[in-house]
């Protein structure tokens, strides 16, 4: 017999059904929090994933960029940046993504800012040999919501407008 059962049958008439619907109840709660660990994260701020997650987003928002469906990657681009976004993606309009690789994420102690780094191979149809361009994603969200939004930089465009 274990201790816990022990502990329950020394219990008085009244408070053995109270003692043993508390045990129930907490051996239920622990059983399902661990089904939520173990499929992921546990988003009680969202339980019907509604936002995406950081993988999510950043994989979203770089396969956006990657088939130049800038309007809608603008889309993961933080507010005050989505102008200027738009303007620098226009140099890209007859630019050709051939492929793409995204570091690993470094993400901050805080878990609300992770930054990215990825390496575009480019073409263009007047110019048919490949550059690499580099997108250094910065991801920042508010607390711990799953409202993540891109900061974008590029590096190496001027690579492709010299060509």
């Amino acid at each position: 017999m274990s201790s816990i059962q022990r502990n329950i049958d020394s219990c008085p008439g009244a408070h053995r059904n109270t003692m043993r619907s508390l045990v129930l109840t907490l051996a239920t709660a622990l059983v399902l929090g661990s089904l939520g660990c173990a499929f992921g994260e546990i988003r009680l701020g969202d339980p019907f994933d509604r936002a995406y997650t950081l993988e999510q987003a950043q994989h979203r928002y770089t396969t956006l960029v990657r088939f130049s469906d800038f309007a809608r990657a603008r889309n993961f681009v933080a507010e005050e940046e989505r102008v200027e976004f738009m303007r620098r993606m226009k140099s890209l309009d007859d630019a050709r993504f051939t492929e793409y690789e995204s570091d690993a994420v470094e993400l901050d102690a805080k878990k609300e800012i992770a930054t990215i780094l990825v390496t575009y191979t480019i073409y263009t149809p007047s110019r048919p040999y490949a550059i690499e361009v580099a997108e250094t994603q910065v991801w920042k969200r508010d607390g711990l919501s799953n409202d993540w939004r891109v900061h974008s930089s590029f590096e190496g465009l001027q690579k492709l407008a010299a060509n």
